[in-house]
């Protein structure tokens, strides 16, 4: 017992660590994979503070609900554009003040915006959920502390637009195994679509039926060689467990069955010309 302690210890100080061992210390640091699906349903509610490079200022309100352990049922709320969207599982829908959005994309999409914003304020233990793959770790540093710095690709359609980075860093304090900072790099698709890569931070920490989550999160812009832009975003996030009784009338599309879109066959949804998300 002893000998094996002794050398796992050792292991860890010569970085040779496994990626899913690092995954699985930062969860058990913010409280546990099996608390974290416990959870359940989760509201969000983001109030965001942006600047855009040209100093330009905004601020926008959004709410979330999501399901801890599978991300569906959803539910997306845009008081500022009249937007009320869901997905049962069994396809989104929309309601822009009122009226039901008719295009096709809605009915993957509205999963696809809510995994955007609940992704990164949920790390590490939002690692561990399907579409996600901890490839690499390696020694780093982030000013003066150690770091694990992991290595993670997403699926190809698990954000709603291809501007979002598939592949991202997060790092971990080698110390308190408590994530530091994720990082998704600027993107090229070509003919002129370009997004700014994100750096994200977070603060302020709650517990929620033992888990850890920020109730603020900082977005950063970052230019083509990953240094930082003036361009950003101030998140703050109030957290509210909701029973699981309670919430089914969230989900369910209110829209008439011959009203709502269909998805066309082999058509992709997930283009450049797809709205991106509110970058930072």
């Amino acid at each position: 017992m002893v000998a094996a302690a002794l050398v796992a210890t050792s292991a860890w100080s010569q970085g040779t660590v496994s990626p899913q061992e690092v995954v699985t210390r930062a969860c058990e640091a913010a409280g546990g994979v099996s608390n974290f699906r416990k959870l359940g349903f989760l509201r969000a509610e983001i109030t965001s503070h942006e600047v855009t490079q040209d100093g330009q200022t905004s601020s926008t309100n959004k709410v979330l609900v999501f399901n801890t352990e599978a991300i569906a049922p959803v539910r997306l709320e845009l008081p500022g554009l009249g937007v009320v969207a869901g997905d049962d599982g069994s396809g989104g829908w929309a309601l822009v003040k009122g009226r039901p959005d008719p295009r096709p994309s809605t009915t993957v999409m509205v999963k696809r915006m809510v995994t955007a914003d609940a992704f990164p304020l949920l790390l590490p233990c939002s690692l561990t959920w399907p579409g996600v793959a901890v490839t690499e770790v390696a020694p780093a540093q982030l000013g003066d502390r150690p770091t694990w710095r992991l290595t993670v690709t997403l699926a190809r359609n698990f954000f709603h637009t291809p501007q979002i980075a598939t592949v991202w860093t997060v790092d971990v304090d080698r110390e308190t195994y408590q994530v530091l900072r994720a990082e998704s790099p600027y993107t090229d698709l070509g003919k002129g679509v370009v997004a700014d890569g994100m750096r994200f931070s977070w603060g302020g920490f709650v517990t929620v039926a033992g888990v850890r989550v920020p109730t603020q999160q900082t977005v950063v812009g970052l230019d083509p060689l990953g240094q930082e832009k003036t361009h950003t975003r101030r998140d703050t996030v109030k957290w509210e467990r909701l029973a699981t009784e309670k919430t089914a009338d969230l989900f369910e599309n209110p829209i008439p069955p011959e009203q709502r879109p269909r998805l066309p066959v082999g058509k992709p949804v997930n283009m450049p010309n797809n709205p991106p998300p509110p970058r930072p």
